[in-house]
């Protein structure tokens, strides 16, 4: 309930008696002050009664409203009350307190205040309803981001583990040895993946650390076929990233380009001010793998819910993705 409506009620119980007063004698002459002002009050307590027995039976349901509905409700409770405050009215009022009004002109007037009443609470409930329904919508709108956020994050332990595994698979027909250290490594990296997936941000420290393991991962496969340059100076400020992100580029940049000795694919990674970069060389396979582009759209996806979204693109001979940083 808003101040408006809070406070309202006891400014026209106030005000529409004392309005009557007047309106019945504008010289304010002639009255006995010890009758008019009890029957003001009791006036003004009736019409606070009328107020919130509408605001009762136009919020609230009980058996009554089921039976005869809301606004029979409203309806038969205002009619009593209103011939109760007449027959009051035609008891006590003063003399000199409007004789030439009749019982009629009574009626009329506090039917009158009656509609006004309903017709105030009728805009107050239509805005409550609104803001309501509005509250409604951003929580079910809140609900489906949060889901499609799950949704996001469910999808990049698969793509980590799947490619994982087939490099393990590679080593295993060339070299146990290698096989055996490369599992020691990842499976200290996929003890991180699981852990910094259940949350939305980690610090760009920690990313770029997580990045360096996983680049260690990557030689032991490529044996300087790709180079990775860290040109990045953030990794002391407090700057928020999704987890994975910079692992993920790096990893879609070496699905979809060739790597060669002779022909190296080289990864940069530079630091803006609220933003990092990383980059490639193009040396595109003349094939397309199977789901290529999923990952960009997954990491676009899960930046534009929780932050901003990403910027990508080919410059020059270089694909280019910029990703915004969040303040802690």
């Amino acid at each position: 309930m808003t101040k408006t409506e809070k406070y309202l009620p006891f400014v026209l119980s106030l005000t529409l008696p004392g309005m009557n007063i007047v309106n019945n004698n504008p010289t304010m002459g002639d009255y006995d002050w010890e009758r008019v002002l009890p029957v003001y009050f009791l006036f003004s307590l009736f019409l606070l009664v009328i107020w919130y027995a509408n605001y009762y039976f136009l919020n609230r349901e009980n058996r009554l409203t089921q039976f005869l509905g809301r606004y029979g409700v409203i309806l038969l409770g205002n009619s009593i009350l209103i011939l109760l405050l007449a027959g009051i009215d035609d008891v006590l009022r003063p003399e000199g307190l409007g004789e030439k009004i009749n019982n009629w002109a009574v009626l009329y007037r506090l039917s009158l205040v009656v509609c006004v009443f309903l017709v105030i609470q009728q805009v107050f409930k239509t805005i409550r309803d609104r803001e309501a329904l509005k509250i409604q919508n951003l929580s079910l709108q809140a609900e489906n981001l949060k889901s499609q956020l799950e949704t996001m994050k469910q999808q990049v332990n698969p793509h980590f583990l799947f490619n994982s595994l087939n490099t393990l698979m590679d080593f295993i027909e060339d070299d146990q040895e290698k096989a055996v250290e490369f599992v020691r490594s990842f499976s200290n990296l996929y003890r991180v993946v699981l852990q910094s997936s259940r949350r939305d941000f980690v610090l760009l420290g920690d990313e770029l650390k997580f990045l360096e393991d996983y680049w260690n991962l990557l030689r032991m496969r490529f044996n300087g076929a790709i180079e990775l340059h860290n040109y990045s100076e953030l990794s002391e400020t407090g700057y928020l990233i999704p987890p994975l992100s910079l692992q993920l580029l790096v990893e879609n940049a070496v699905k979809h380009n060739l790597a060669t000795h002779e022909k190296p694919l080289v990864i940069e990674i530079l630091g803006l001010e609220s933003a990092i970069i990383v980059q490639n060389t193009l040396l595109p396979k003349a094939y397309k793998e199977k789901g290529e582009g999923v990952g960009l759209m997954n990491l676009q996806k899960r930046f534009t819910l929780l932050h901003q979204p990403i910027h990508y693109g080919v410059e020059g001979n270089k694909f280019k993705v910029t990703l915004p940083l969040k303040t802690v």
